[in-house]
């Protein structure tokens, strides 16, 4: 099955959050529901702490923890190019997808108290477009890569173990 993915470089993310908005703006997704978000930290001791930045949203994983937690078959993974993607008629709103998923990727609606994540742009992918995060991002930290067939290697700190569902990102960790 052909595989899309992202490449997500650390040490160009300045966090201007231009990828946030982007999501949002694209996807109309209400207020308080997010389906991409940068986290900030510090990295480091003294003399020498960093500011780190780790833009993340869904990794339409190989093995998603998702769909194999949902009890109305309400996530699927398209055969064309492996998006996971939430059918809302479907959904319940039970949530245990927020549970599974190892990292955070999908959220409850606050419209419709149903439970929606990043959908990859599919709408612009079908078209032939980048998804709005990669487009907008001003630095080139995230990439879509229409062909994904890396491994994670070395995530950032926090992030799940990669073994658990095969994410489909892969980190470059600044140094």
């Amino acid at each position: 099955m052909p595989q899309v993915g992202w490449t997500f470089d650390a040490g160009r993310c300045i966090g201007c959050r231009s990828c946030f908005v982007a999501c949002k703006a694209e996807n109309s997704t209400p207020l308080r529901t997010d389906w991409r978000f940068v986290v900030e930290r510090t990295t480091g001791r003294f003399p020498t702490p960093k500011r780190e930045f780790i833009s993340l949203a869904c990794n339409h994983c190989d093995e998603p923890a998702c769909i194999k937690s949902c009890p109305v078959d309400a996530i699927s993974k398209r055969a064309s190019d492996g998006v996971v993607l939430i059918d809302q008629e479907k959904c319940v709103g039970c949530r245990y997808c927020v549970a599974a998923c190892p990292y955070g990727a999908p959220r409850v609606d606050t419209d419709t108290n149903k439970v929606s994540k990043c959908t990859m742009c599919v709408h612009r992918l079908d078209a032939g477009l980048l998804p709005a995060c990669a487009l907008a991002c001003v630095t080139g930290a995230i990439q879509f890569v229409p062909d994904y067939a890396g491994e994670t290697g070395q995530v950032p700190e926090g992030f799940s173990d990669p073994r658990l569902t095969r994410p489909n990102i892969e980190f470059v960790l600044a140094p």
